[in-house]
């Protein structure tokens, strides 16, 4: 929606993925990771619709492709990080199955937390709280730090 606003909608890839839910193995082959396939939780498309969103994203995990493509890939939390690069680790182990990775120093310049992009919340929280347990105030408050971060994301990308 930020990038719809500014009008960078055909300028700017967005996408969406996960690191396997708590899976421990979804970058493997053959790995779990879980929700995958499923559509996004009921109550978060509730509450974004409210805000005039439409979640249409169907879960996925992240791919090795993903780190070759993405300038930004930017994790909730710092578990999300830590995961992604032990994904990267092990990917570069078979590359005949996943392709060149770029190397450990390209990788930690992708890499960011999403409230580090705050600007309006302060001071910003360390993490993007897991909103499942809070009820519908949990998700209007992810909701509100992530249209805080967006904002800020954007601005980053076009400094």
């Amino acid at each position: 929606a930020v990038v719809d606003k500014a009008g960078l909608a055909s300028s700017i890839l967005v996408d969406s993925c996960g690191t396997g839910g708590g899976s421990p193995d979804w970058y493997l082959p053959g790995g779990f990771s879980y929700h995958e396939g499923d559509d996004a939780d009921s109550r978060m498309s509730a509450s974004a619709s409210k805000r005039g969103y439409k979640l249409t994203s169907i879960s996925r995990p992240l791919k090795p492709e993903d780190v070759r493509k993405f300038d930004y890939i930017v994790g909730m939390e710092e578990k999300n990080l830590t995961a992604i690069r032990r994904a990267v680790t092990s990917w570069r182990e078979d590359p005949g199955r996943n392709g060149e990775l770029p190397d450990d120093e390209a990788v930690e310049r992708k890499l960011k937390i999403m409230t580090d992009f705050c600007t309006r919340t302060t001071p910003p929280p360390s993490k993007v709280p897991d909103p499942y347990y809070g009820g519908a105030a949990g998700f209007e408050l992810v909701l509100d730090l992530l249209e805080d971060a967006c904002d800020g994301l954007l601005d980053d990308m076009n400094q």
